[in-house]
């Protein structure tokens, strides 16, 4: 009985180093989910918005009427549209760039009034600059999503 009990006291500090090991992994791996799913959010959250910012700015074109604003659509607008979707999203760290394109040619800045003919396309390109929250990543990522639509007549 003596030689365990000198065991246990040998071994008595053992526990508390495992559990500071175990406790730092598990705590790396669960802010790593975290961010994982924060940086997948805002990704999906780029995507789409430039899409409903494109349709925005394609349904408030020149000849638009009827609608309570932003009737036609500028770029402050589309920008201010844009900034009011923003859910969990820090909006000091987007930016919102929209243009009318006839073909691949930029025409001008919304609203598209080009004298040339009717662009056959409006542009909108949503950027965001993610930043990671865990210890390990103080990076940050640039996200960016492009959408284009013609414009029918």
């Amino acid at each position: 009985m003596i030689p365990s009990i000198r065991r246990k006291k040998r071994d008595s500090g053992s526990t508390f180093v495992e559990f500071a090991l175990v406790a730092t992994m598990f705590m790396t791996v669960i802010y790593a989910t975290f961010d994982l799913g924060r940086a997948l959010y805002a990704y999906d959250w780029v995507s789409t918005t430039a899409r409903q910012a494109t349709r925005y700015a394609m349904v408030r074109g020149k000849d638009c009427q009827g609608l309570s604003s932003g009737c036609p659509a500028g770029a402050d607008d589309v920008t201010t549209y844009v900034r009011g979707l923003a859910t969990g999203i820090d909006t000091s760290q987007l930016t919102v760039t929209s243009g009318c394109y006839y073909g691949t040619t930029r025409l001008s800045d919304l609203p598209c009034t080009a004298a040339s003919g009717t662009p056959n396309s409006v542009q909108v390109q949503v950027q965001y600059n993610f930043k990671f929250l865990s210890p390990l990543l103080y990076r940050s990522w640039t996200m960016h999503s492009i959408s284009q639509r013609v414009v029918q007549n």
